[in-house]
């Protein structure tokens, strides 16, 4: 739209008053779309979708869009996975977090695809995908973001595929190796999965690390060999003198922790997003004086080609996570301690913002009306048509 159109439009609506402006938005975005359908050749499609409305303000909205244009895959989630860290720091405002309002939250999702757009060749009408997708009933996508779903594998488990593919870059960037001692900080979904790929590692103690007990039993039964808690004393930090350390809380404060857990000549790999501002952090004393090797593991890093040993491409990951769960070797569904409804979004993030309790994994089920486990196997696409 052009600026001089909108500043035009802009002063129109602020001359309505207050009590009719959200009925006129309203109106004016159903007529704007449809004119986009008559103009473009794309049905116009209806759903709902999580959306923050403000800032500790979460709702279940209706929203509508355009179908899939050419080469786009229009998706019909089953599954999406809450990614407790990155949702709560944008809901709640933290630092380093910049995002306007209303915004939609999630990026991994799992699904079938309803309808496909000219070109798409990939996919077919009934294929069982997951990827980047929000928290919403139905999104259009683009198909080389979307991975198949392989045989035996269900929606829930395939609805982790963003981020175990976060926890594998932090796992390949760390470089274990069999005898390992592996430290991991934060116990949340992340560090839980990357608990697991390190046994894969073959890492011969795995230490799990947490603020505080509340995630004890679902980090021991992920595959750690011990628990430690932050709110307990921490002259412990010091002994535990580790090969390899995960940083999945992202905080400032992790990071230390993590530094005072390495053993001389040890490696550090930074999965979270850090957030929160750091003062007074001595880099000399934390890393330089012990040798250590920090590495980054953001998804942001990621080569779309050329991959190395040490830098595998978005579909290499996301077809060894998948291909992982499909043989068994992984298990993400026990991660799973909370299958909400959509319309319940506001009373599971202010959890959430709360600390989380005990939850790990928050799935919101798409599909069925009382969170009953979402499982694999065909089903029928229903249409998003209006």
């Amino acid at each position: 739209m052009p600026s001089w159109l909108f500043i035009l439009l802009r002063a129109i609506y602020l001359r309505f008053p207050d009590r009719l402006r959200p009925s006129l938005k309203k109106c004016f975005f159903r007529c704007l779309i449809r004119f986009k359908s008559l103009i473009l050749f794309r049905p116009v499609c209806a759903g709902k979708r999580v959306e923050f409305l403000c800032f500790e303000i979460a709702n279940l909205e209706d929203f509508e869009f355009l179908g899939p244009k050419q080469g786009e895959v229009l998706i019909e989630t089953f599954c999406s996975l809450v990614s407790p860290g990155t949702e709560r720091a944008i809901l709640c405002g933290l630092p380093g977090m910049r995002h306007h309002f209303p915004h939609t939250p999630g990026y991994s999702a799992a699904g079938v695809v309803a309808n496909v757009g000219k070109g798409v060749k990939v996919l077919k009408i009934g294929d069982r995908v997951a990827g980047m997708i929000h928290h919403a009933s139905h999104e259009t996508v683009l198909p080389e973001r979307l991975f198949k779903v392989p045989d035996g594998v269900s929606y829930e488990e395939a609805s982790f595929l963003m981020l175990g593919f976060v926890a594998l870059q932090g796992i390949r960037k760390a470089r274990i190796v069999p005898g390992d001692r592996v430290v991991i900080i934060g116990q949340g979904l992340i560090g839980q999965i990357s608990s697991r790929l390190a046994r894969l590692c073959g890492a011969s103690k795995i230490i799990a690390v947490a603020a505080t007990r509340n995630r004890e039993k679902t980090a021991l039964l992920a595959g750690a060999d011990e628990f430690l808690s932050l709110s307990e004393e921490q002259h412990w930090l010091r002994d535990v003198r580790a090969d390899v350390v995960i940083e999945a809380a992202g905080t400032p404060q992790a990071v230390a922790i993590a530094c005072n857990c390495a053993r001389e000549n040890g490696r550090l790999s930074l999965i979270g997003s850090s957030r929160g501002l750091g003062r007074e952090v001595d880099v000399w004393e934390l890393m330089q004086k012990k040798k250590l090797t920090v590495v980054g593991a953001h998804s942001s890093t990621v080569p779309e080609k050329d991959a190395s040993r040490s830098r595998w491409t978005y579909r290499q990951e996301g077809s060894l996570f998948l291909e992982l769960l499909q043989t068994g070797r992984l298990t993400v569904s026990d991660l799973i301690t909370w299958r909400a409804r959509p319309d319940d979004c506001n009373r599971v993030y202010e959890v959430l913002g709360d600390g989380g309790h005990e939850h790990v994994g928050i799935i919101f089920n798409w599909r069925e009306d009382k969170g009953r486990p979402v499982s694999g196997g065909k089903n029928k696409p229903c249409s998003a048509m209006v």
